[in-house]
């Protein structure tokens, strides 16, 4: 299966309204928690990164422009 389809078959399997509902939470909490922007933007990367380690992969250039842009949707 090519990068491309697997990229479409990702976001079909997924609950975009529940995925961005759930980050909007953990947004709250750790702005909340945490005082520097910088600290909160380290946490939600490093949360990235032991996701990817635990489950042996990485998003793709592609991937990421994508979740990048349905971020960019999300009315905050």
């Amino acid at each position: 299966m090519s990068e491309k389809k697997d990229l479409e078959k990702a976001l079909e399997d997924i609950n975009l309204d529940m995925a961005l509902s759930a980050a909007d939470k953990v947004t709250d909490f750790l702005e909340w928690r945490l005082k520097e922007p910088f600290e909160r933007y380290m946490v939600a990367r490093l949360v990235t990164i032991l996701y990817e380690e635990t489950l042996d992969c990485s998003l793709g250039l592609e991937f990421e422009t994508k979740i990048r842009d349905l971020a960019k949707q999300n009315p905050r």
